[in-house]
Order: C-alpha cells, then structure tokens, then sequence
C-alpha cells in the first residue's frame, strides 16, 4: 500500500517543494539551462521523502515511467512539430502565407489582426498548438519584416490561440473541463460564455487603440519589396490545407504534422536528400522567420515534458495537496471561495507543469464540496478562467514552453502581452464580488 504524508507534513513539503521549483527554474531562467535541469531537484527531494515513508524505490520508478507514458502524446506532437517547421519553410509554405498576410494586413494594426486571426482559427479547429502551428511562423515573419515589436504579436497570437482552445465546441479541453466538473458541454459554453465576451471587447480595445498610443511602434516597411508582391502560388499552400482538414478530422496530432510535412517535403526545392536530412534535424533560419526548429531543438522540451510528467506522477500519488484543497471553499464567501480556487489553479500549474492536470485536479477535488453552497456551473467557469489559461503563462509551463518554440519568443518577453490569459481570471473575480450567492436547490 502506498505510504502518504500526514496533514502537516504535506504542508510543509508542499512549501518546500515550491521553493525548491522556483529557485532551480529561477537559476535555469539566469543562466539560460534547459529548464528540465530546474525540476530535477524538486523531483529528487519528493522521492527522498517518499522513500522515507517506507515507500518501496521500484514502486516509485513505476510510478514516475508510468507519468512519462502517460505524455507520450506530447512528445510526439514536439517531434512532428520539429519535423513539420523545416519543411514548410523549405517548401515555400510558409512564404506563400506570408505573402497572403502582405497584401492583406494593415501593418500598423498587425497586433489586433494577429488576435483576430488566431482567434477564428482557434475557434474553427479548437486546438491552440494546431492554431500557432499554423499562423505562427507566417506572422511572427511578418512582424519582423515590418520591425512590429515580436513580443507583443506573440502575445497577442497566443490570447486568440488560446481563445478557441478554452471556448470552442470542438476543443477537447472544454469538454474535459465539463466532464470532470460534471455537466454536460452546453452548460458549460453558457457558464463561461459573459466572460469571454467580457474578455474579448477589452482586448480587441487594448489592441486597437491603446497599444498604437501607449506604445511608440515604428513600423519599417523597408522590407515590403515586390519579392512580397508576386502571384501566390496556391499549390504551395497543400500542405497547410492538408493539416487544416487533419485537424478536423481529429488525426493524431502526430500523424498530422508528419503527413503534411511529408508532402511539403515532396515539392520542396532542395536539391539534396543529405541537405533535407540535415534541415529537419538541425532546423532552418531563413529572413524574414525566426530560427525555425528541427528535431534536435526539440530534446531540450522532450526532456522538460518527461521529467516534469515523473514529478507530476509522484505528485498525484502522494495527495500533497489534499489537505490544502479541503480548505479552499467558504461557503459564507462566493467571491472568497472563487480568490482561493484561482490561487490554487496557479499553484498547481506552477507545480504541476501541464495544462490538463491543474484542470482535472480543481475539477475533481472541489467538486463535491462545491455543490452543497454553489452551481456547478459556476465552479466550471473559475476552472476555465484560470486553470485553463495559467499555463500559458508560467514560463516553465509545458504549454508556454510549446508556444515559445512555435513564436520564436521566449515566454519571459511576449507572457505580459499574453492579455487574454490575464484578464480572465480578472474578470471572474470581479464577477464573483458583484454576483449573489446562488446556491443549489
């Protein structure tokens, strides 16, 4: 049977384990380490004590390897990711968007556009790495090529990403949120629906009109030649095409990003089969994109996403943080209760590294306790405020790593203009003061 910590010890370790996070990612950040090399302390002092329970050490290897098979998804879309950027780049993929973007964006207001862009895509596909996978590279191009401040594109790319990912019928997170609060979709969509309305009207204001007179961006159209200005090539453009029905379609992100890219490596123009090889491992820097990654750059996030899946494996197991969800609800509070599950999600997606595992966990231990003072409903909502988004902007996050390798930008530089994942959970605590206590019959 496996031995876990008592109420005051897990308190104390839960504390330890935080500090012990921060400071190892902290000296990663400082030192540009990959930042698996800032987990693996935190790791090694959870399984010590666990060791110290009594606990036996092949139980615990199990425990850990059975985290890491359990993101065998993730290492997959990384790999396909690394595969598919060359090869659209070496296709002419990723030139012939952008020069669809020339024509057709107004440069000055390319921040509002990139949310607007990404937004609807997002929505129609309900997957945020299907959509930066898509519109990242082309802008982020674009942004360069127009000298747009990348930091605030990147962060405005991510809030309409992440826009579809949280709200769309189609996305699986949305429906894993409702089904682990339990309530059915609809219910859902409606819960969350006044603040993302709420959401969206401010920031397409803050793009619009407030970032162009608070920010003095100087936009350089130098680089917009005729080489920008010619015919678009359609048939270059198969290969997004091909993704985009894969997508919908539900195709394995995997096999999405290996069947497009197979084809985009068919009518590239490279010469040499020793050229592609070396391409799709090493990656590829051409102007106007930043260096887009192969293979090779991935390992580095591979690594990230199997040491912090054994943390979080070992996390799960001990029920570190039982002692403090049972603490979270007041039932005399609404707006207390929604403050503390918003501090919770936070915490755990700094501990837990991922974005589903904060999500199922303030789903499914806040649950029973929620429903004898408050709707379900309204507990889904807090859930898709803050645990859905936070992850996109914990640096160290394997959602804002995956975001940072598909911009180009580090989540340090482009998280502050992120909006969308700061504003909601704003906006739900604002609802929660002003809103009465509504209890279920």
């Amino acid at each position: 049977m496996f031995k876990i910590f008592n109420n005051y010890k897990s308190e104390f370790i839960l504390l330890a384990l935080i500090l012990f996070i921060l400071f190892g990612l902290g000296i990663c950040i400082s030192f540009s380490l990959p930042l698996f090399l800032g987990l693996i302390p935190a790791y090694c002092m959870l399984f010590i004590y666990l060791l110290t329970l009594k606990n036996n050490f092949s139980q615990l290897i199990f425990i850990s390897l059975k985290g890491i098979f359990m993101v065998k998804e993730v290492v997959g879309i990384l790999i396909g990711v690394g595969i598919m950027l060359p090869s659209f780049a070496l296709s002419g993929t990723l030139n012939e968007i952008l020069n669809i973007f020339m024509f057709t964006l107004n440069p000055k207001y390319l921040a509002f556009f990139s949310f607007v862009f990404a937004s609807i895509l997002s929505l129609i596909i309900g997957s945020i790495t299907g959509t930066l996978c898509i519109l990242s590279a082309p802008i982020m191009a674009l942004s360069n090529s127009v000298h747009y401040p990348s930091y605030i594109v990147a962060g405005a790319l991510v809030s309409g990403a992440m826009l579809g990912d949280r709200s769309s019928i189609f996305s699986s997170a949305l429906r894993l949120t409702a089904i682990c609060v339990g309530i059915d979709v609809k219910t859902h969509f409606m819960a969350i629906l006044p603040t993302t309305i709420v959401a969206v009207i401010l920031i397409l204001i803050v793009y619009s009109i407030f970032l162009p007179i608070f920010f003095e961006i100087h936009i350089n159209s130098v680089h917009i030649t005729s080489d920008y200005l010619i015919k678009v090539d359609y048939f270059k453009l198969f290969p997004i095409l091909i993704l985009f029905v894969l997508f919908i379609k539900k195709v394995p992100l995997f096999f999405s990003f290996l069947f497009s890219s197979i084809f985009a490596l068919f009518i590239s123009d490279v010469n040499s089969s020793i050229n592609l090889i070396y391409h799709i491992f090493y990656g590829i820097n051409i102007w106007p994109f930043n260096h887009l990654s192969g293979i090779f750059s991935m390992l580095p996030l591979v690594a990230l996403v199997c040491v912090s899946s054994a943390f979080n494996s070992l996390l799960q197991k001990s029920r570190i943080l039982d002692s403090l969800v049972k603490r979270i609800i007041n039932p005399k509070s609404y707006s207390q209760s929604v403050f503390r599950v918003i501090v919770l999600n936070l915490i755990s997606s700094m501990l837990f590294c991922n974005q589903a595992l904060p999500l199922m966990l303030a789903a499914q231990q806040l649950r029973n306790e929620w429903r004898r003072n408050f709707k379900l409903s309204l507990l889904s909502r807090v859930i898709a405020d803050s645990a859905h988004v936070f992850p996109g902007i914990v640096p160290w996050n394997l959602l804002a790593q995956i975001c940072a390798i598909l911009l180009g930008v580090k989540p340090m530089y482009y998280i502050h203009f992120a909006f969308l994942l700061w504003i909601l959970p704003i906006i739900n605590l604002i609802f929660s003061y002003f809103a009465q206590k509504d209890k279920i019959k």
